[in-house]
């Protein structure tokens, strides 16, 4: 199977378009990869010429038993590398068909300790099957997607379990 006809990817580049509307809506110009397999991110946005972010979308519904949702660590270290390497700050955005919304932050916000109220540490003690978690609650309101946007993307659902949050 082609990398373009994986669920997965046709699932994300639902996401990733609706995050690069929105970008532009915001006055980026934004980048993306033109060759059709696995990058080592999503895109590039800038504006005004002097302000680039490097942009990671996540096309996925938050967690179901945490206030969270988040990426595999591999990926976070490799973020975090990016970032580090060449100083350009890599903002998260999570694109949720569930909740209807796209939320997110700069990765540095993210990764910062936060103690939530039922006393759950995130990210450092939030791994669960290779997943960093991030809180909810360290996200913005980004944008809040159309009806038609939500029945696309959950055409795409790969989860094997039913969609119930439990806190």
């Amino acid at each position: 199977m082609s990398w373009e006809n994986k669920t997965q990817v046709k699932k994300g580049n639902i996401g990733e378009n609706i995050v690069k509307s929105y970008l532009e809506n915001k006055g980026f110009i934004v980048y993306e990869p033109v060759t059709n397999r696995s990058h080592p991110f999503d895109k590039i946005a800038v504006k005004n010429k002097n302000n680039m972010i490097i942009v990671e979308v996540k096309t996925k519904a938050r967690m179901n038993r945490f206030n969270a949702t988040g990426f595999d660590v591999r990926s976070y270290n490799y973020y975090k590398l990016l970032r580090d390497k060449y100083n350009i700050p890599l903002h998260c955005f999570f694109v949720d068909e569930y909740l209807g919304k796209i939320y997110g932050n700069k990765l540095s916000v993210l990764e910062e300790e936060y103690l939530d109220n039922k006393n759950v540490l995130y990210p450092n003690t939030k791994i669960v099957n290779n997943i960093i978690l991030f809180s909810l609650d360290k996200m913005n309101l980004i944008h809040t997607l159309k009806d038609n946007e939500i029945k696309e993307i959950k055409k795409h659902n790969t989860r094997n379990y039913q969609y119930s949050i439990e806190n």
